[in-house]
């Protein structure tokens, strides 16, 4: 039998009345733990060469396959990679990060490779740690605030995270740093998962991208 079932009639109301604050209050104070949670931070590592022999294959390197057969569905509400290609780029505010410590890069041997390679050269080897901001918030950084001027290297960068990761590439190489006088374009946006090493090209300029959660587990 319920307690209010003991109660005067006239008291039972302010007893509900009672319960239904408390349940509100409770539940307003989940909502406030919720969004105090912390963002899961990002180590961001990319590996950005020439392919000086136009021959688009990620080679031995043990990354995934650049081929429709292994790319990953993005769902309807995100834009896929050909939407991306045709959307003019919007200038966007930047932002810095703070540097990926030597330590803590996983493609040196990669990069050394490549350095002996003829058919690829590196241009570029950069690593952050970010926030895992929601797409809808995407913080952009410049490349310039993590290359040489003269790497002839610009554009912008961006991770974000919705039902997956997402890494989107807006490059330009310049004709003068080219070493051919070409400029080479590379824009993309790509769902990644934590952990594993992602291939990522256009026909002359490629990107080997690592993103692995800097505390704790990630299942993305």
């Amino acid at each position: 039998m319920s307690h209010s079932a003991f109660l005067p009639r006239w008291a039972r109301p302010r007893m509900l009345g009672v319960v239904v604050l408390l349940t509100a209050l409770m539940s307003v104070g989940s909502a406030v733990a919720q969004q105090a949670a912390p963002v899961q931070s990002y180590d961001v590592e990319l590996l950005i060469f020439r392919n000086l022999s136009g021959k688009e294959t990620p080679e031995n390197w043990g990354v995934e396959a650049a081929g429709a057969a292994q790319r990953l569905d993005i769902p309807e509400d995100e834009l896929s990679s050909s939407v991306l290609a045709d959307v003019p780029t919007v200038a966007a505010p930047t932002v810095t990060f703070p540097a990926l410590p030597a330590s803590k890069m996983k493609l040196t041997a990669i990069e050394d490779t490549m350095r002996r390679s003829r058919s690829y050269q590196p241009v570029a080897h950069i690593g952050w740690t970010q926030p895992g901001y929601a797409r809808n918030a995407a913080k952009f950084l410049s490349v310039s605030s993590l290359v040489s001027g003269s790497s002839g290297l610009q554009g912008q960068i961006a991770l974000s995270r919705g039902r997956y990761l997402h890494l989107t590439l807006d490059l330009v190489l310049d004709g003068a740093a080219s070493g051919d006088g070409q400029r080479y374009v590379l824009r993309q946006t790509r769902r990644m998962r934590s952990n594993e090493r992602h291939y990522i090209d256009s026909p002359k300029l490629g990107v080997i991208a690592v993103i692995t959660p800097s505390s704790g587990t990630d299942a993305n």
